[in-house]
This record gives C-alpha cells, sequence and structure tokens, in this order.
C-alpha cells in the first residue's frame, strides 16, 4: 500500500465533547486516499481514551506534554507522510467535498502552494449551536503577499491545505507565538508560493468559550510580538514601514492596558512606558474621530494618564511592603500554553 496522498493533522487539547464530530466530517469526505493523524496537547479530558475506543487504528494518535497549538500542529507535520498537508482544528467540522475539490486544484495548479476554501461560522453557547447567527467567511481572501503582509489575516486555518514542499522550505509554526502563528506561516509561504482560496463553503467553524480570543492578554501580546516578528522578516518589502511600526506599537500599548485594567502593576508600566517612548503619540493611532481636534487631543493624552495610575501604583507598591508580597508570583509557578 503506498503513501496517502494528503495527511489530516488534527491537535486537540481537551475537546473530546466535540473531536468526535471533527473527526467523523474527515471519515465522511468523498475523497479517500489520506491519513488521519490526531496530536493530543495534553489533555485531561479522556480525550485519549474517546480516541481508541471510537476509532481504533482508523487514525495515527499520539499524546504529548502541552506545547500550544503550534507544538501539536509541528508534531502533526512532521509524522505526516501525504503529499499534501491539511490542518482541521478539534472543533470545527469539514463538508463532505472539502478534500476532492481542493486535492483536484492542487493537482492542476503545481505553482499554488497554500490553498484554503471559505466557511460557515457561528457560534456554540452553553453547547448549542446557534446557526441562525451564521455568517460566511473570509469575506475576501489575500491575492498574494504583500496584501497578506499589510492587510487582515483572511486565511481560515481549518480550510487550509498546504503542499509538502512548501513547509520543508519555510519551516513549520512558530511556538512562540501565542496568536497569529498561522499568519506567520502563511506569510513565508507566501512570499515563495501562490496562494488560493475556492470560492465553494467547505468548513463549519464554531466559535465558544475556549478560543484563545477570550484571552485578551494573550491577544494583545501574540499580535504584538507578531507584528515584530514581521518587521524584522520583512522590513524591505512593507511599503510603509512607519505604518506598520505604529500597528505594532499599538498592540503593547493595549497589553499595558490590559494589565492594568486588572492591576497588575509592574508589566503595566513596562508595557505602557515601551509603546508610548517609541512612539510618543500612540494614542492618536485609536482616534475615533481624526477630524475633530478635542477627539484627537483626548486619545493623545490617554496613554499618559495610564502611564501616571501604573507609576503611582508602582509606588504604592514600593511603599508598602504586604501588597508587594500579594503581588509577587509564588515560586515555582509555570505558565502552560493551551490550544485555543
Amino acid at each position: 500500500m503506498g503513501l496517502p496522498l494528503i495527511s489530516v493533522v488534527v491537535p486537540t487539547y481537551n475537546r473530546a465533547h466535540l473531536l468526535g464530530e471533527a473527526l467523523d466530517s474527515v471519515f465522511s469526505q468523498s475523497f479517500k486516499d489520506y491519513e488521519v493523524i490526531v496530536i493530543d496537547d495534553g489533555s485531561t479530558d479522556g480525550t485519549e481514551a474517546f480516541v481508541r475506543s471510537r476509532y481504533g487504528d482508523r487514525l495515527r494518535y499520539l499524546k504529548q506534554e502541552n506545547r500550544g497549538i503550534s507544538g501539536a500542529r509541528n508534531r502533526g507535520i512532521e509524522l505526516a507522510q501525504g503529499r499534501y498537508i491539511a490542518f482541521l482544528d478539534s472543533d470545527d467540522k469539514w463538508l463532505p467535498e472539502k478534500l476532492e475539490k481542493q486535492a483536484a486544484y492542487m493537482e492542476a495548479n503545481p505553482s499554488v502552494g497554500l490553498l484554503s476554501t471559505r466557511l460557515y461560522r457561528y457560534p456554540i453557547v452553553r453547547g448549542e449551536e446557534k446557526r441562525e447567527q451564521t455568517e460566511i467567511c473570509p469575506p475576501d481572501f489575500p491575492k498574494g503577499f504583500l496584501e497578506l503582509l499589510t492587510g487582515k489575516n483572511y486565511v481560515p486555518t481549518t480550510t487550509t491545505m498546504v503542499r509538502r514542499e512548501c513547509l520543508e522550505k519555510v519551516g513549520g509554526f512558530d511556538p512562540e507565538l501565542k496568536v497569529a502563528e498561522d499568519w506567520d506561516l502563511w506569510l513565508r509561504i507566501a512570499r515563495h508560493y501562490g496562494i488560493f482560496c475556492l470560492p465553494d463553503i467547505l468548513a463549519e467553524h464554531r466559535d465558544h468559550v475556549q478560543k484563545t480570543t477570550q484571552n485578551l492578554f494573550k491577544v494583545y501580546d501574540g499580535y504584538w510580538r507578531f507584528h515584530e516578528k514581521m518587521m524584522r522578516l520583512f522590513a524591505a518589502d512593507l511599503p510603509d514601514f512607519k505604518a506598520y511600526r505604529r500597528r505594532a506599537i499599538s498592540f503593547e500599548y493595549l497589553l499595558g492596558a490590559e494589565y492594568l485594567r486588572h492591576n497588575k502593576i509592574r508589566p503595566a508600566l513596562r508595557h505602557l512606558w515601551g509603546s508610548v517612548s517609541r512612539d510618543p503619540a500612540i494614542g492618536t493611532y485609536f482616534t475615533k474621530n481624526p477630524k475633530s481636534l478635542v477627539s484627537v487631543i483626548l486619545a493623545f493624552i490617554k496613554p499618559y494618564f495610564a502611564l501616571l495610575f501604573a507609576m503611582i501604583g508602582r509606588g504604592i507598591e514600593l511603599l508598602i511592603p504586604e501588597r508587594r508580597q500579594l503581588t509577587k508570583p509564588r515560586p515555582g509557578a509555570e505558565r502552560r500554553g493551551n490550544c485555543p
């Protein structure tokens, strides 16, 4: 028996209640020349027992210590044997012709390295799918590298199929990025290969409370680090480097403001000062009405008020030992990344 044409990589973390629907949508595909690789990123909810009892040797299952979504996907890529690698998040589903249509397109268009499709998107509330709130995504798709770099990430990961040779050339997902790790990889691929999105709606994406976007600390920190990395990698490609740099700084400011809102004074002070020192007028980036002088002035001074409050808070921490002790992290405390 030869190698499969497509390797389907499914990372998962504590989603046994949703994983079955995702995997069933793969096994219901009209195209059959594929393998399924499930990477369990340290689940504690009975995922392993569920997968082994329900699917047995129909798929390849590997459990690892929690490394985050990038670590899980990269492990799946390492194990993959197919010419093409398709990614499916464990809380999403594919429609039956998804792999068939993508395989046909990739075989007919060898210059395309990354292929996506459109999808249905709807929320899950208290375990119930709210299909009446369905929208079709993405609203647009980047025509190439530059549009993807300077625009938005309209490349839905759960529909994406990539040629193995692309990943061998540019590498996998960056585990240092807690969000936008997919955007980073798509850009590295688009720098050398064509990218395209089929107009067909071939997947379903479900929003729920476990999504990474619910954690604003992770979101702001992730997008700040992502934009900083892009400036290092693609500075010469940016048509307006200053504008892009300002976008990066805006996320550091939002991160500092979020820390301040949660009374985490030291990181708030560090990031607020970092953003204001790099762009003294960063507040105007968020001006709601740029034609109003009052609106511009208020937006300009807002970061300085936030910085002042952070400085006062830090002063109180230094003056009151009890408060400083309360804010110190416990010895040995460690952060663990979770799949979004």
